[in-house]
């Protein structure tokens, strides 16, 4: 197997809007540079690309942009590329939000493709034989589920509840930390690895550039294995996970534990992992598929009683009935197209989904894969939104995920016609 990674420093200047909370926020500083990271594979004429860009979200055309040009340099088709956002809330100002009319900078968005593309081209270019291996381990502490059902039946945000009232949580967190590791000559020279968690835990008294915990990460292993190591974060399914503990008490609990610091965690367990890791063995295959997810469309009778039910249940619910009003008023589209693509690599699985997972994807594709090792990843190739399972949904649900805006307007079964069909694809590759 050939393999090669290269890192493209994508960082803006000053002064650009940032996506990620919602609200206008325009970057004041730079807390560490971001970047976008490819893995490019061939063995026996195969080939397979995998970068992660330090993005909240990645449209489908700035991905059929992307893999048009790494084409027209490689080769490589587009169903052989995989594009992911890390989703850091302080990563490349390149997703436009016409709701609080806010857009990217078009001459910036414009270099930003290209140096996408470049960076899986550039990796293309240093192609050389290396063996891969594959370990886990687990890291507890830092990701915890932040959708609850009640003791009266009612599902809501932790951060809106009483820890006593909690009946059971929507899913359980993925302690995993799951790491494919590169050697070339018995050195080392990068790794893919995937966490389940939300990267939203910079803390700082201005907005600025960051690529989230996933930099610190990086920084550490460019400390353990020398500054040429490229570690590549991919987001596993965490739409309803973040680091905020529901059942802490104290003030020492309840503080956000720094970016730098869950940085720090990962990286101590990555170089554990590597004390485990396993050869993967050769091959590589890729599947990739276009599925129609049907969007939640409302008649004005539906709408009128869906935004009568939010004023009833939810306390300050402005900002709710903005979100369903303009989307209301805006998405006129019955359906989207969002990719789905599994990518096999000797006996590794990596499943890659569209959007933000809930969590218990993650479980039920690992629980269902066909291969030894497996690898799930959310946020890629195209933008869904939230997918929660569908409990989420109805009267019952008084989660801020299911109400719906330009970040949540999929039907109640899109995740599960998702799972159904990557694991369909699964198969066959297997």
């Amino acid at each position: 197997m050939r393999a090669a990674f290269y890192e493209s420093d994508i960082t803006p200047p000053l002064g650009y809007f940032q996506s990620g909370y919602g609200f206008e926020r325009i970057a004041e500083d730079v807390f560490d540079k971001i970047y976008s990271k490819a893995l490019v594979l061939e063995d026996n004429g195969s080939y397979a690309v995998l970068i992660a860009v330090d993005l909240c979200e990645y449209p489908k055309d700035l991905h059929d942009k992307v893999a048009k040009r790494i084409e027209e340099y490689t080769g490589i088709p587009s169903e052989r590329v995989c594009i992911h956002a890390t989703h850091a809330h302080l990563g490349a100002p390149v997703i436009d939000n016409p709701q609080i009319n806010c857009y990217a900078d078009a001459p910036y968005k414009d270099v930003f493709c290209r140096l996408v593309a470049d960076s899986a081209i550039l990796a293309y270019k240093r192609l050389g034989e290396c063996k891969a291996y594959f370990g886990s381990v687990e890291v507890s502490g830092i990701a915890h589920c932040r959708c609850a059902v009640t003791k009266d039946g009612i599902m809501r945000g932790i951060n809106k509840i009483d820890p006593d009232t909690i009946e059971r949580f929507i899913s359980e967190p993925d302690h995993s930390l799951p790491v494919l590791f590169f050697e070339r000559d018995g050195k080392k020279i990068g790794a893919l690895y995937t966490f389940a968690c939300h990267q939203d835990t910079v803390r700082e008294p201005l907005w600025g550039y960051s690529g989230d915990y996933s930099s610190a990460v990086s920084d550490c292993l460019k400390e353990e294995y020398g500054s040429s190591f490229i570690s590549i974060y991919m987001a596993a399914p965490c739409g309803d996970i973040n680091t905020v503990n529901p059942f802490a008490k104290t003030e020492e609990e309840k503080r956000p534990i720094p970016h730098t610091e869950i940085g720090r965690r990962l990286a101590d367990g990555i170089k554990k992992a590597s004390e485990n890791a396993s050869c993967i063995g050769e091959g590589i295959s890729v599947a990739k598929e276009l599925v129609e997810i049907r969007k939640r469309k409302y008649s004005p009778e539906e709408f009128t009683k869906l935004a009568s039910s939010i004023i009833n249940r939810y306390r300050g619910c402005g900002k709710f009935l903005t979100d369903l009003v303009y989307y209301q008023r805006t998405d006129k589209e019955d359906f989207t197209n969002l990719y789905i693509q599994v990518i096999k690599i000797g006996e590794l699985g990596n499943f890659v989904y569209p959007g933000e997972m809930f969590c218990t994807y993650g479980h039920r594709t690992k629980a269902s894969s066909p291969f030894k090792y497996t690898m799930v990843v959310e946020n890629s190739n195209s933008f869904g939104g939230y997918i929660p399972t569908p409990e989420c949904f109805g009267e019952h649900s008084l989660l801020y995920e299911t109400i719906p805006a330009f970040t949540s307007f999929a039907e109640k079964d899109s995740g599960e016609i998702m799972y159904g069909k990557i694991i369909e694809l699964a198969g066959a590759l297997k």
